[in-house]
């Protein structure tokens, strides 16, 4: 009986996945510092149970929460070069280019950053 049962996630390879084209969130803001480093602040989506709750105990006038992310220079030259054109692969080899590193490290690293930014809903892949 599998009425309850969970379907597997589509699992996308490794190939595949460094030819996607990485696309920003055209509803975030990113400023670069006096430091040279970016700085992107973005709205967090609360649940709506907490929001229902917060505003009883009147700890939220319902205003979206907005949070800032720092980044680093590796995180802010990767940010620099998402462009709506660019795959994973070619951000990857951009990466080596720049900091002298193995292929498949900068590949480890381009990827797990990019991962983080989609979790925050800051870029999409296509």
């Amino acid at each position: 009986m599998g009425l309850f049962k969970r379907k597997p996630k589509p699992v996308m390879g490794r190939e595949q996945a460094l030819d996607m084209v990485l696309v920003r969130n055209s509803a975030i803001k990113a400023e670069t510092g006096a430091d040279g480093l970016m700085r992107i602040r973005y709205e967090v989506a609360s649940r709506p149970w907490f929001g229902r709750l917060a505003e009883r105990v009147g700890m939220w006038d319902g205003t979206p929460v907005k949070r800032t992310l720092e980044l680093d220079e590796l995180g802010s030259f990767v940010w620099g070069l998402i462009d709506d054109k660019r795959t994973v692969r070619d951000l990857a080899v951009l990466f080596v280019e720049r900091y002298k590193v193995q292929p498949r490290e900068a590949e480890v690293a381009v990827t797990e950053f990019i991962r983080q930014l989609g979790r925050r809903g800051l870029i999409a892949l296509r």
